[in-house]
């Protein structure tokens, strides 16, 4: 019974959004209010993150730290650029390739932590 509940919300929130005049555009900007509040949440639990780990982090030598900067930074970039990026096939791969090698970084610096 509690899933035909959940069901017609859903469907009553979808006709709302279809049939009311600019229920459109609230939808749009209910999602960028839920995306905005994503990108702070995750913005604060890297800040804490950081904070908590600051002596680990500068424990590293300095190139281990700077290839934890820029695999996380070029994470960034490619995420953010994911939709032009996956438009052809040659932007896919680079996606990919460039993912992959930023998780190599990552990894990387995750061992060399480890041994100390």
């Amino acid at each position: 019974m509690k899933h035909v509940r959940n069901v017609s919300i859903v469907v009553v929130i979808a006709l709302a959004v279809v049939a009311l005049p600019g229920g459109s555009d609230v939808a749009g900007l209910v999602g960028a209010v839920f995306s905005l509040l994503f990108a702070a949440l995750l913005a604060y639990f890297a800040g804490r993150f950081y904070r908590d780990h600051q002596v680990d982090i500068y424990g590293l030598g300095d190139l281990d730290r700077g290839i934890l900067y820029v695999s996380i930074g070029a994470i960034v970039v490619v995420l953010a650029a994911s939709g032009r990026l996956t438009a052809t096939a040659a932007g896919t791969l680079v996606e990919v390739a460039a993912l992959a090698l930023c998780v190599g970084g990552l990894f990387r610096v995750y061992r060399n932590w480890q041994r100390y």
